[in-house]
């Protein structure tokens, strides 16, 4: 069975929204729906002080439905849309 590490990118409505909980339930919803091991959360620059919040999960790719997690991360509170920015399969 092979693995990927996707990379989820999330767009906030605004500046002024608060992230941490963003990324907190991202994460939730990333492990609740197959997350191998280790996820990751991250903060990424974009443009006039407006930030992205990237969410780095490991799957088994097999059967893996990676456009309904994204679409489980856009109905979060504050978040404008979210997408697969990212699958890197997994050597080894």
């Amino acid at each position: 069975m092979s693995k990927a590490v996707i990379t989820f990118k999330l767009m906030p409505e605004s500046v002024e929204i608060d992230l941490g909980p963003i990324k907190d339930k991202a994460l939730e919803i990333a492990k609740e729906n197959g997350a191998i091991g280790e996820m990751q959360g991250k903060e990424e620059p974009v443009a006039f002080g407006l930030k992205a919040v990237l969410i780095l999960a490991m799957y088994e790719v097999e059967g893996a439905d990676f456009e309904a997690i994204a679409a489980k991360m856009k109905e979060l509170d504050g978040v404008q849309s979210a997408e697969i920015a990212k699958m890197d399969l997994a050597l080894g």
